[in-house]
């Protein structure tokens, strides 16, 4: 005979238990905010407008400042809709719709249950009864916790003034036990405090300001500072620099030889607002992402105080590369005689790039030079996106590079011009990030635009995994007649090498395939091709479900 449930009595003292874990956790990972708390805070978050539209305003600064649309944006999806697969070292995370879609939104969201979401970290409803439904810290509410309540409230202010999107959420593939959310209860004990960032009272308010769009807003720790085995910030560390995907984060702290501290202040507000410049180059990746999204779109004066802030208030952070290669000079004397012939015909003999505006200066180049010789790496594994929206892209060399050969261009430009830092890339080491890197759009802007998803060899955050054999180019030339024929080819190919690859993982691969076609459609608008992007997405489901 099956066991029977316990009855409610006999699952009173775990509940019991449940409870008082719960209130410990609760005590260990939140406070109550005081009057106090003002002083960590700059003036204009202390109060709301009351103002309707000045109140949606503020908040459409916030969100642009936050850089939230690009992680709640998925491939073919309305902005802020959310359907963005994240891929974490425990698996891949979907991110939610946060438009005011009441079904499958945050529609129905009290201005409580908001404000629990950004300043604690959990949505509405409870797991297993007694647990609250914990966000998982993708979703950075460990820096927006010190954003203020007024704030809060003009961000959703904002969000609710959108048009509602349906669309549900698609589904994680987080591995156990991780997609149980409960266990992040003891995460949040060991890693998680909510309120505000406690400002030096001798600072103005441009420091303030500076302090909390780079802490609470801009998140800037969430990439730039080393995380541990959990995948928590070592806040000893803060702003020493981070891998990324296939990239490395640089060293973003006050210490004037490794950081920030040394730049001008007008090469860094250039770097965060025009796009850098030909004297420290110019953001790429999830850099590029988050300056054409946010710090280019706020006012400069903005992006004057995150710099002064960076530049002056941090802790110098001093972490040295490692040590040069047994054969560094041999290693360095094969990469100037590659770089010569494939890479100085743009960057110039002496890495001073072409500017401005069309090909970044490599001499001087802080991204280059970075603790980890990944940046270097990562761009000729998978090219990059074009300087200026008319200039040459920068080609891939994945391909036609060895490793050993990518390992010795690299070690080559880390040195040469005065740049100081150490030949210490590997061939090992390229070959690991051919495996997790995030590779740009194999299209181009165009591509970028609409949101196409990137690409790797076998998937990395934010990318999806290239199916090999050239199946990404299957729809080149494709017409409407033949665009169901070749979904079908691909979807059995992809199944015949990964029979075990989730239905929500084979989308993805599926756009991946399609998006580049469809973003170099002549004649369409942006809000078209969207359009025509989740048409097919619809149409390849019962493809995708198919025996």
């Amino acid at each position: 005979m099956p066991a029977r449930m316990p009855r409610l009595p006999a699952l009173r003292p775990l509940i019991a238990a449940a409870a008082l874990v719960l209130g410990l956790g609760a005590l260990a990972t939140s406070r109550i905010a005081t009057a106090a708390d003002t002083q960590d805070y700059p003036a204009a978050s202390l109060s709301a407008p009351s103002d309707p539209t000045a109140l949606i305003a503020r908040g459409k600064y916030l969100v642009t400042a936050a850089d939230c649309m690009p992680c709640h944006t998925g491939p073919g999806h309305a902005p802020f809709s959310g359907g963005l697969i994240m891929q974490t070292p425990f698996g891949g995370l979907s991110s939610p719709n946060i438009t005011p879609d009441k079904a499958t939104g945050i529609g129905n969201w009290t201005d409580a249950q908001f404000y629990n979401a950004l300043h604690y970290g959990t949505s509405p409803g409870r797991d297993f009864l007694v647990f609250p439904k914990f966000l998982y810290p993708a979703m950075p509410y460990t820096s927006y916790t010190k954003l203020s309540y007024p704030d809060v409230m003009a961000i959703k202010a904002y969000l609710d003034s959108l048009a509602p999107v349906q669309a549900p959420r698609l589904p994680s593939s987080l591995s156990f036990p991780f997609n149980q959310r409960p266990v992040l209860l003891g995460w949040r004990i060991l890693f998680f405090r909510s309120g505000p960032m406690q400002m030096n009272p001798a600072w103005d308010e441009h420091m303030k300001n500076g302090a909390y769009l780079t802490e609470a807003l801009g998140h800037c720790g969430e990439c730039h500072t080393p995380r541990n085995i959990m995948e928590a910030m070592i806040q000893s560390k803060a702003y020493a620099g981070a891998p990324i995907d296939n990239l490395f984060a640089p060293n973003i702290s006050s210490d004037k030889a490794f950081g920030v501290g040394g730049w001008s202040q007008a090469d860094l507000v250039a770097y965060l607002h025009d796009d850098g410049n030909i004297v420290k180059g110019s953001p790429y990746g999830a850099m590029g992402d988050m300056t054409d999204h946010s710090t280019s779109l706020i006012p400069v004066s903005d992006d004057q105080d995150i710099a002064t802030y960076l530049q002056t208030a941090t802790k110098p952070q001093i972490i040295l590369p490692a040590p040069a290669i047994p054969d560094a000079s041999a290693s360095i004397a094969r990469g100037q005689t590659l770089y010569a012939a494939n890479c100085a015909g743009c960057h110039g003999n002496t890495g001073g790039g072409m500017g401005p505006n069309f090909v970044p200066n490599l001499a001087g180049n802080d991204s280059v030079t970075a603790q980890l010789p990944y940046n270097p790496i990562g761009a000729m594994l998978g090219g990059l996106d074009s300087w200026a929206d008319n200039g040459p892209k920068m080609p891939a060399f994945g391909a036609q590079f060895t490793d050993q050969q990518i390992a010795d261009v690299t070690n080559y430009i880390r040195t040469a011009w005065g740049n100081k830092s150490n030949a210490d890339a590997t061939p090992a080491e390229v070959m690991k990030l051919r495996g997790v890197g995030g590779l740009p759009p194999a299209a181009s802007l165009a591509a970028d635009k609409l949101g196409c998803p990137r690409v790797s060899s076998s998937g990395g955050a934010d990318t999806v995994a290239d199916p090999g054999n050239g199946l990404l180019n299957i729809y080149a030339g494709a017409t409407a007649a033949t665009v169901p024929n070749r979904t079908r080819e691909l979807i059995s190919a992809v199944k015949a090498s990964n029979s075990s690859i989730s239905n929500a993982d084979l989308t993805n691969t599926l756009v991946a395939a399609y998006c580049p076609m469809l973003a170099q459609t002549p004649g369409m608008s942006l809000a078209a091709k969207r359009n025509a992007l989740q048409g097919f997405i619809a149409a390849a489901q019962p493809l995708i479900a198919a025996p």
